[in-house]
């Protein structure tokens, strides 16, 4: 298929070769795009709002956590002291 186009890039090649130079030219790498990553990044959400919530959130699990290992504490001394 002789090329009529202005660029002369096409010249001597056939239909199936220009094709795939044309998808070979035109394709995007789909792991540099915006959307593949910022899948793979955390936002900061620097609100006053949401800031506060996240430490509290923090702290009422932290707070379950101790109150679950203070209350084996008094176990611990006994059967610290049985087998000692």
């Amino acid at each position: 298929m002789p090329c009529i186009c202005y660029n002369k890039t096409f010249t001597g090649l056939t239909e199936e070769q220009i094709i795939a130079q044309l998808i070979r030219n035109m394709s995007i790498d789909t792991r540099n795009t915006s959307m593949a990553l910022n899948k793979l990044r955390c936002r900061q959400d620097d609100r006053p709002f949401c800031v506060i919530t996240g430490y509290i959130t923090i702290g009422v699990i932290g707070g379950m956590f101790l109150l679950l290992v203070l209350s084996d504490v008094p176990r611990l001394i006994h059967d610290f002291r049985f087998y000692f």
